[in-house]
């Protein structure tokens, strides 16, 4: 197992071009860590395709380390499009920003309106603070469904007013908190989610070619991979509240399982 870790914050900054204005002031030029999409061509004119790899696993609590070494990302994200493991997602990230989440409430706080409450918050947080430490990315994405852990994935940036705009008028959101370390060789991704989906925790480890030969972290309960149930784009029609007990029943009778994927 492995055992080794370091943080690894993601590469987020502020812009702060005199022409934007409110939450624009805090967009970044610069996308995600990970290798999400390349518009380079290649010497025989043909455009690279965009794949992501990645590996995704349940784990029932977010490791110590990971708290206090982890870098933190507040994502809010809706779904324009989603079917059949298609899906075309916008998302806002806020970097620096820290909101306390109110409390659920079960009467009023499903079809998004927590999410887009959280939201207010946070763009309410970035407008009325000048520290150069936060940072706010908008980016649209398309995605097509998972395969042995590879799937199709492009995304390009987005003006972050026309996000939240966006974001406002979405039923289908999903709220979550990322955590980004590195454990041994490999970057992992902490999905912490809130709202409907409070309570679950879903780790990826993500590479640019296809996660073989990985040494599964003690954290790991059971491998999620290719499990539509755990996109987010399925979790934004189908919440963790109202199905988690039923997939806690599943884990217990038939037991954790990871796919053997080798060199």
């Amino acid at each position: 197992m492995v055992n080794s870790y370091c943080s690894h914050p993601p590469n987020i900054s502020a812009s702060h071009d005199a022409g934007y204005a409110s939450v624009r002031s805090r967009y970044p030029r610069s996308s995600r860590y990970t290798l999400a999409m390349s518009e380079a061509w290649n010497d025989s004119n043909e455009r690279e395709i965009p794949f992501e790899f990645e590996r995704k696993f349940y784990v029932k609590q977010l490791p110590q380390e990971v708290l206090e070494h982890g870098s933190q990302t507040v994502i809010v994200q809706a779904y324009i499009f989603a079917e059949a493991g298609y899906a075309v997602r916008v998302r806002m990230a806020f970097r620096g920003v820290a909101v306390e989440f109110p409390p659920f409430a079960e009467a009023t706080d499903h079809m998004g309106a927590y999410e887009r409450k959280v939201l207010a918050q946070l763009v309410a947080a970035v407008e009325h603070t000048d520290s150069e430490n936060i940072g706010v990315s908008a980016t649209i994405a398309v995605k097509s469904p998972p395969v042995s852990g590879e799937r199709y994935e492009l995304e390009d940036e987005l003006d972050p007013d026309v996000a939240v705009q966006i974001l406002h008028r979405s039923a289908r959101l999903v709220l979550k908190t990322r955590y980004s370390m590195w454990y041994g060789e490999d970057g992992w991704e902490f999905d912490v989610f809130d709202g409907q989906n409070h309570g679950l925790i879903v780790a990826e480890c993500e590479r640019i070619s296809p996660v073989v030969d990985l040494e599964v972290p003690e954290f790991c309960i059971t491998e999620l991979t290719g499990d539509l149930r755990f996109t987010n784009d399925y979790l934004s029609k189908e919440p963790w509240s109202q199905w988690a007990h039923q997939f806690r029943a599943e884990l217990a009778a038939r037991g954790p399982f990871f796919l053997k994927l080798t060199s």
